[in-house]
């Protein structure tokens, strides 16, 4: 029976599909490409609307003449930053556009080439509102020069113009290009990146939306004040002018402030939601679970670091259900928990040993990939038996097998459970060989040897490689046991000692004594009858 923690981990990305842009039409192609650019456009020319509507209520003590001359000179000014918009935006994304045109013709973009526009495109967002800013100020100072009261509501639209853009291309970015150029994450790999974190965006929406509608207001009743005392309006006039003018940049204030704070709000959201996403799934079990990454700041590296997480726990999963594989799932978790000691013990173990018999010979007449299927079904099939009585496989050394039951856990009937493995094995060889017969394949002959007694049983290996293994004149005396079916045309050999302690559960045939390797006396051997 298959218990839930010995199923196979399907190591299986839960990170969205990369989007095919080849099935694009013509028009979502161009609103895809030009994304971020028609973005901007967009937010600047709501902040020069917004700009309008607060010139338009506010009484500027200007000549006919110069009002016609700014109305041209803003048209013209609009004009030229449009451009300057569109060429420079158009020249930082040429790697981007790039890609997405290799992109939709089928091809991988180089490395090189790739690597760029990811830099370029994660930058975009503080690129975009440097840009306006310096656009906006330029303007300002441009205008403050012919009416110098316009210099603060220039830097305040410029300011909130260019916190829109940032947020606005940011949010086109996360929703289009993020899925398309990072189809399996790693955003804060890419070097050369200069994020902005959480701190600056939160200091950024209180200084767009408390802080600046504040000072306007200031500078609005500023502005009144002054042309009360300078007798250019009545205080009936000077009362109805000021409620009407803040009532509408009010007004104005709260549909900018709304509108920074959706796209905050949102740049928040949907990586936090993400992220809360991903943690149920794997609270749940769901190691597959991998987090949408959208952006590089704090927020992005907790994605990164919960998909790093993850990924950890999968291996582990992985590592401990291969494990599970070659050793019953009680002792691969007792194991895992650090509840059996790998620095050296001595137990009580039974050791066996099994090699296939004439393999040589085999190798030399069989084709190769028949050769490794024969092997493979052979040695699958007896770790399975093993396994099933309660044996550790230390290791397969070629043909060779080398197993023990009663360590690392230790196990009162472990020579009886070694002894019943033999058995299982001897008829697993059985049906495999009669599989084998019915596909033409060559009959397999094996010889197993069994000896109990005194181990060191330890963590052995190099500083970067370790296995647990046995050591000891018990394992020696096993191997050579096995070596001895050679000798007696024998299938299965056990030690005297496994032979006196199961007399009474087993048939024995006593074989001759016969000096072995490694004993200065004689050994004496038992086969196991059917």
């Amino acid at each position: 029976m298959v218990t839930p923690q010995d199923k196979p981990v399907r190591v299986v990305d839960s990170y969205p599909m990369k989007p095919d842009i080849r099935t694009y039409g013509k028009l979502r192609y161009f609103s895809l490409i030009n994304s971020m650019l028609l973005g901007n456009i967009v937010v600047n020319f709501i902040g020069d609307i917004i700009t309008k509507i607060f010139f338009a209520h506010r009484s500027l003590t200007l000549s006919d003449g110069l009002l016609t001359f700014l109305r041209h000179l803003d048209i013209t000014y609009g004009i030229i930053s449009l451009a300057v918009i569109c060429i420079l935006t158009i020249w930082y994304e040429r790697p981007i556009r790039r890609c997405i045109r290799h992109f939709a013709d089928g091809i991988d973009p180089d490395s090189r080439l790739l690597d760029t526009a990811r830099r370029r495109l994660l930058n975009e967002p503080l690129m975009v509102a440097v840009m306006d800013i310096f656009i906006w100020g330029f303007g300002t100072i441009l205008f403050a020069f012919f009416s110098p009261k316009s210099l603060g509501m220039g830097i305040a639209c410029g300011l909130i113009t260019g916190m829109m853009a940032f947020f606005w291309v940011e949010h086109v970015c996360q929703h289009n290009m993020v899925p398309l150029f990072f189809p399996d994450g790693g955003l804060s790999k890419v070097k050369g990146v200069r994020s902005v974190n959480l701190r600056i965006r939160l200091v950024a929406l209180v200084f767009a939306v408390s802080i600046v509608p504040l000072a306007f207001i200031h500078l609005t009743i500023g502005h009144f004040r002054t042309m009360q005392v300078n007798g250019k309006v009545t205080p009936s006039m000077l009362a109805n002018s000021i409620q009407k003018t803040i009532a509408v940049e009010s007004l104005m204030f709260m549909v900018i402030s709304i509108l920074i704070a959706m796209l905050v709000l949102h740049h928040l959201r949907k990586p936090v939601a993400e992220i809360i996403r991903t943690m149920s799934r794997v609270r749940k079990g769901d190691l597959n679970a991998k987090a949408v990454v959208y952006t590089t700041d704090e927020i992005g590296f907790a994605g990164e670091a919960l998909n790093a997480m993850t990924a950890g726990l999968r291996e582990r999963e992985l590592i401990k259900n291969t494990f599970g594989r070659y050793v019953d799932a009680q002792i691969r978790d007792e194991i895992l928990n650090g509840n059996i000691p790998l620095d050296g013990e001595l137990k009580e173990a039974t050791i066996l040993f099994a090699d296939l018999r004439d393999f040589t010979p085999l190798v030399e007449k069989t084709p190769p990939k028949e050769l490794i299927h024969l092997l493979n079904d052979y040695l699958n099939a007896m770790a399975e038996t093993i396994k099933a009585h309660g044996g550790l496989i230390l290791q397969f050394i070629g043909d060779e097998i080398e197993a023990v039951f009663g360590a690392p856990i230790y196990d009162p009937n472990h020579v009886h459970s070694a002894v019943q493995a033999a058995l299982s094995m001897r008829k697993r060889l059985e049906e495999i060989n009669r599989d084998h017969a019915l596909q033409g394949y060559a009959t397999l002959n094996h010889g197993i040897g069994i000896h109990t007694g005194t181990v060191l049983a330890a963590n052995i290996g190099s500083s970067d490689r370790t296995a647990y293994s046995l050591i000891g004149d018990t394992v020696n005396l096993a191997s050579r046991i096995q070596d001895l079916n050679k000798e007696f045309g024998t299938d299965i050999l056990v030690s005297s000692k496994v032979a006196k302690e199961l007399e009474k559960a087993f048939i024995f045939k006593a074989m001759p004594a016969i000096k072995v390797k490694g004993k200065s006396g004689s050994v004496q051997t038992f086969s196991l009858e059917p």
